[in-house]
């Protein structure tokens, strides 16, 4: 990993002293040859069966937690709407009322104004 560039010394040890561009690179071969292999790092680790019986446990616990909650979800959304799609259906049936029978609405007393006892 020496540099071309650098006319001294390709074996002379001295002058990875002298040359800070030599030395860096010497370093990082050093460097390089003390990092261990990817695979003899890795060692198989036996899992407790125990443990790994809690957490799938768990897991299907909490996935079947999800799915009703998304079926609640969905069970009322679908109520909402069929709720307001019956409001429809049942408004459309009724005439609009005139003009005259709105505000005649207004100044009539309501029905339950009886109920209340003064």
């Amino acid at each position: 990993m020496r540099k071309k560039d650098c006319p001294q010394g390709l074996h002379d040890e001295t002058h990875l002293f002298s040359c800070p561009t030599c030395h860096s690179d010497s370093r990082l071969a050093r460097a390089w040859k003390r990092i261990a292999h990817p695979a003899s790092l890795e060692t198989p680790v036996s899992a407790d069966e125990l443990f790994v019986q809690r957490v799938l446990g768990a897991v299907r616990r909490d996935r079947a937690r999800v799915v009703r909650r998304r079926l609640w979800t969905v069970a009322a959304a679908a109520l909402l709407f069929f709720f307001f799609a019956g409001l429809a259906e049942e408004g459309t049936g009724v005439p609009a009322a005139s003009a005259e029978e709105s505000y005649s609405t207004l100044l009539s007393p309501s029905s339950l104004d009886g109920l209340i006892p003064n």
